[in-house]
């Protein structure tokens, strides 16, 4: 019984005695400082002799707050982190949110059992802790994390690994993400009956993402490939939409024109079953990515961005839109040889501050290059040349693709020049 042992140490504590005083005749010290630690698990005779002892009921020591509180607490904390606790972001009500949640859980940690709600509230409580950079989260999700295993609550305790690995990844450590999330899948396959048809599927697709993010296109494919393999089988569709559009973006980063091809088909496919619009916008702008830098066809790819690049209205020189569809209209209208245009859209992209897996980073990083680009064809040689170390810098710590090459191809241009 995981925290039994801490509730037996505060009671005894509270009743000022010693290990010697409340072992008696019936039990070690070494037996009773052991089940303190949690190191040892006490037979129910055992239990009801400390609890005797203590001058407690032994449901009392079991269970020190009613199942219907403890449920309570855990609405309340679910709501509070549902709302708010969002790709981890470092910003002021995330903060607040956190400490909130901290506050609430805090008088409940040394009464928590080996429960379903427990180890749920244990896992929030080590994220928000995480969130406020306490160096102690990792204590409390190791909490969680045994209870999941005890229950066998499979998705539970992948769902947490997967948190565990994020730590490294928002600090783009992939490598060190690697390392836990094989970790974590080996304690799944290890600790844990049976892995279920989602969480099977999830895995694969976040070991995909991972390796995406170490360039390593072999192991990549293959993750989505057994992914896609199985969700057939199960015919399921979980993360179908996730592993067809890194797929489409793998191909596109490697200029694998079949392949784009292939999986923006399946992902519109999937678009229209869901009958999502999202997935409309979402195909369009990989196929205009696809447009600019594989194509060419600069025309083709300006009437898709116009469906999403607006007038403001009242200021018809200015237009607006999603961050990704205004930098590819700076990109196209470069290609339009459009140039002061361009500056001013470029100038106005910002990278996401959630925003951490390479394939997504060198979208944006690509930013910079047409900055260089534009001043250079405006015949502002030192501002092209200071964009284009920028994007060189930043492109030095990802994987090769062909945002990668114009890149390396623009500054070294220019320093030739």
């Amino acid at each position: 019984m995981y925290v039994l042992g801490e509730r037996i140490r505060t009671l005894r504590k509270k009743n000022k005695m010693t290990l010697e005083e409340l072992a008696g005749d019936q039990l070690t010290k070494g037996m009773l400082s052991q089940i303190e630690n949690n190191k040892a698990k006490p037979s129910m005779e055992s239990l009801e002799y400390i609890a005797k002892r203590l001058g407690v009921a032994i449901t009392e020591l079991l269970e020190m707050v009613s199942s219907e509180e403890l449920r309570k607490v855990l609405d309340e904390v679910e709501r509070n982190y549902e709302e708010s606790f969002i790709n981890y972001m470092d910003n002021d009500h995330t903060i607040q949110t956190c400490t909130n949640i901290i506050e609430l859980v805090e008088p409940y940690l040394s009464n928590l059992t080996d429960s379903y709600q427990s180890a749920r509230l244990f896992e929030i409580y080590s994220y928000c802790l995480f969130c406020l950079k306490k160096e102690d989260w990792l204590l409390y999700w190791n909490k969680a994390a045994l209870i999941y295993d005890s229950l066998n609550l499979t998705a539970n305790r992948a769902q947490m690994g997967h948190f565990k690995c994020m730590t490294y990844f928002i600090t783009r450590r992939f490598q060190e993400t690697l390392q836990c999330f094989l970790e974590e899948k080996n304690h799944l396959n290890t600790v844990h009956i049976k892995i279920d048809p989602m969480t099977q599927v999830s895995l694969d697709y976040h070991e995909a993402a991972i390796y995406s993010a170490l360039g390593n296109t072999k192991a990549t494919s293959e993750a989505m490939q057994r992914a896609l393999t199985f969700s057939r089988k199960e015919k399921i569709y979980y993360k179908t939409d996730k592993i067809y559009q890194l797929a489409a973006i793998e191909a596109l980063l490697g200029k694998e024109s079949d392949r784009f091809n292939y999986y923006l088909k399946k992902l519109k496919q999937y678009g229209e079953f869901m009958e999502d619009e999202l997935f409309i916008e979402l195909c369009d702008v990989l196929y205009v990515e696809y447009l600019l830098h594989i194509e060419g066809n600069i025309q083709e790819a300006m009437i898709i961005i116009d469906r999403y690049c607006l007038p403001v209205p009242g200021i018809p020189e200015k237009i607006a839109g999603d961050n990704w569809n205004m930098l590819q209209k700076g990109k196209a209208l470069f290609y339009g040889r459009k140039y002061e245009q361009a500056l001013d859209i470029l100038q106005t992209i910002f990278i996401p501050a959630y925003m951490n897996h390479p394939v997504d980073l060198a979208i944006y990083y690509l930013k910079d290059t047409f900055l260089a680009l534009c001043h250079k064809e405006c015949g502002n040689r030192e501002k092209a040349l200071t964009y284009a170390k920028m994007a060189y810098d930043h492109f030095s710590l990802l994987p090769p693709s062909i945002f990668k090459k114009l890149t390396v191809d623009t500054y070294v241009s220019l320093l030739a020049d």
